[in-house]
């Protein structure tokens, strides 16, 4: 196993690198706008509103390198919409620590939405009696898994697809039942981190780190050990 420096701490270099199609650490001074997309992409992310980096609280890790921050207020991050988000019904991973200050409202994690149909949409639902919910293809029905986040708790949350099979994950465990899924994740519409783009709604009220979209890679297939490190660029 080959191994590198992040700058902030030695761990194993990712065997599917290239297959990240974005890749966000939050790093980086207190109060910037400047969101790097550290995956070989290199994508711009523009930040909506007041999302900003923040050093104010220890990541997952307990490293202060920046976290990205959102108040639940009209802010976000949009990307471009770019063929490396468009999986077709191909494997995928997409995971990130979150922290929620609150849980009492619905808040969108990760959206690729077009004429209030979704893509591809992970998001947590209060309102659906405390859930995950994962749509996966525009004019599909959206998945359930049930989970009570705790609040002020950073939580590693990873949906993948393997083959036909759709799980989500929450710290390492499965939650819910596999479901069966064919969702074709086509649509040409851009990507949009903490809050639904296309309804301009749902804006999460905490903080993201280290959020990874890996495409044609099923990561977790089975309950695992969350990353005990930040993600590696190479």
């Amino acid at each position: 196993m080959s191994w590198i420096i992040t700058g902030r701490e030695a761990g194993p270099a990712d065997p599917y690198i290239g297959n990240v199609s974005l890749l966000l650490h939050g790093d980086g001074a207190n109060g910037s706008t400047t969101i790097i997309d550290s995956s070989s992409n290199v994508q711009s992310v523009t930040v909506v509103g007041d999302a900003q980096i923040s050093t104010a609280i220890a990541d997952p890790f307990g490293n202060t390198t920046g976290v990205i921050a959102f108040d639940g207020v009209g802010d976000g991050l949009l990307g471009p919409n770019d063929v490396s988000y468009q999986f077709g019904t191909e494997d995928f991973t997409v995971e990130f620590w979150v922290y929620m200050n609150s849980i009492s409202s619905d808040y969108t994690f990760v959206c690729r939405a077009v004429s209030g149909a979704f893509d591809l949409f992970i998001q947590y639902r209060p309102s659906l009696s405390q859930a995950l919910r994962v749509n996966t293809g525009t004019g599909y029905s959206p998945y359930v898994f049930d989970w009570l986040p705790l609040v002020n708790t950073w939580h590693h949350v990873a949906v993948t697809r393997a083959g036909e099979n759709l799980r989500g994950f929450v710290d390492g465990t499965q939650i819910g039942s596999t479901a069966s899924d064919t969702g074709n994740i086509i649509a040409n519409v851009p990507i949009s981190i903490g809050y639904n783009n296309e309804a301009g709604s749902q804006y999460l009220n905490g903080y993201i780190d280290d959020l990874r979209i890996t495409k044609g890679i099923a990561r977790y297939t089975a309950n695992f050990t969350p990353p005990t490190a930040p993600f590696p660029d190479i």
